[in-house]
């Protein structure tokens, strides 16, 4: 079978990784890697495929491959490599690579690679959202010679900034960012789906064993089944539950996905704005959410700081702007939980309630394009996998008659 070569691919992948500084170039294929993995019990070959493909320029195998995915950085292999080539720090780069190729506007592939295009892009979009946000309060105020944050006798947050004028300015972003998600969801369907298999037949995808696929990739991102799997050795088992690595990344999701949960609701089910008590379902939600996410965040960011163990020792740009700007946008959210109660309108609490909001869209514009998403795309990753491995209808109906 022929193979297209990219001569460059390893230098790509490489500079998307932590600083720029990753060179897997003394991996020898020793497989020692393999050998520590504790999720390559079902696949001989991983995590060194991967890193072999990339060797060789071989992209569009590379692309397709669940290697990819299968990762969860506990670090093993890096520990015990030989030659100190790094294998988890070269599967995440190549992670970040893969979906700097799935995103159709290369803009990824730019946040990846250059601290200062994120930070400018950060920039531009917080003071559009801010001006555009400020706009409906500008022309009240001026209508009525009042100042920026005069005449509303208490903290109503959403007469300050339109709730109408917030909620459709979101919707707008979350249609746009889903479609550029559609589009990278379409460039890595069809890479998965046009692999052939050792028989050089291309797999069967049956209809019937989609579902089934998307329940077992979403139930294994809630409950991390497969994370758990990693690192369980002596070390990691002498960890407090609450500190284990998929743990920390589990609470990081769980209350993410438990405050948008919360803001969905709160938004279908009352009136933008309207006055509910502390005790109010989606209002305790959306705390409880919050601190759950604070907390895993709070480890997340301790351990890179310190930087004592694998794999927090070495970070990239996109893993401390991602966790900062979750952290500021959960932080400024849970400030402004407690501000809509105070009986007077203060500067403070204006500001921070549109500080979150600001935040809030950024982290909703820059998903597809940030660390925020390898979550997205390894859920849908594992989906396609998990479906590629289902039978075909006969072959299961011959494996039913002749067991």
């Amino acid at each position: 079978m022929a193979h297209t070569i990219d001569v460059e691919m390893m230098e790509k992948i490489k500079k998307h990784g932590a600083g720029g500084k990753l060179d897997v170039s003394a991996c020898f294929n020793c497989g020692n890697c393999t050998a520590v993995c504790p999720l390559a019990e079902d696949s001989a070959g991983f995590p060194r495929r991967v890193i072999r493909m990339a060797q060789l320029g071989m992209e569009k195998e590379l692309l397709a491959q669940e290697d990819l995915w299968r990762c969860y950085a506990c670090g093993e292999c890096t520990k015990t490599c030989p030659r100190q080539a790094d294998p988890m720090q070269f599967m995440a780069a190549a992670r970040s690579y893969a979906i700097s190729r799935y995103d159709p506007t290369g803009l990824s592939g730019l946040m990846y690679r250059s601290p200062t295009f994120n930070i400018l892009v950060f920039l531009i979009l917080s003071g559009f959202f801010s001006v555009l946000l400020l706009w409906h309060q500008g022309q009240r105020s001026l209508a009525s010679n009042g100042g920026l944050f005069s005449g509303y006798g208490s903290t109503q947050l959403f007469r300050f900034i339109p709730g109408e004028w917030v909620h459709s300015i979101g919707i707008a972003l979350f249609i746009v960012v889903g479609l550029a998600l559609v589009f990278g969801f379409f460039s890595m369907t069809a890479r998965v789906t046009g692999k052939k298999n050792q028989a050089g037949e291309r797999r069967p995808f049956p209809v019937s064993a989609l579902i089934p696929s998307i329940y077992s990739a979403i139930m294994d991102a809630l409950n991390h089944g497969r994370f758990r799997q990693c690192g369980e050795d002596e070390a990691l088992e002498a960890k407090p539950l609450l500190q284990r690595a998929w743990f920390v990344h589990g609470a990081i999701m769980w209350g993410f996905l438990a405050m948008m949960l919360a803001t969905t609701l709160d938004y279908l089910l009352k009136p933008i704005g309207s006055p509910v008590p502390p005790w109010y379902p989606m209002r305790i939600m959306g705390l409880l959410g919050g601190l759950v996410c604070l907390y895993g965040l709070s480890i997340a960011i301790s351990r890179r700081i310190s930087a004592k163990e694998t794999p927090y020792d070495k970070s990239s740009f996109g893993d401390w702007f991602f966790l900062l700007l979750l952290t500021f946008t959960v932080i400024t959210g849970l400030v402004t939980l407690v501000v809509v109660y105070m009986p007077h309108p203060t500067t403070f609490g204006y500001i921070t309630f549109m500080s979150h909001i600001v935040l809030a869209m950024d982290l909703i514009v820059l998903l597809p394009l940030t660390k925020f998403a390898h979550v997205v795309y390894r859920t849908l990753a594992l989906v396609l996998h998990q479906w590629a491995k289902a039978p075909a209808p006969e072959t299961a109906a011959a494996l039913a008659t002749h067991p």
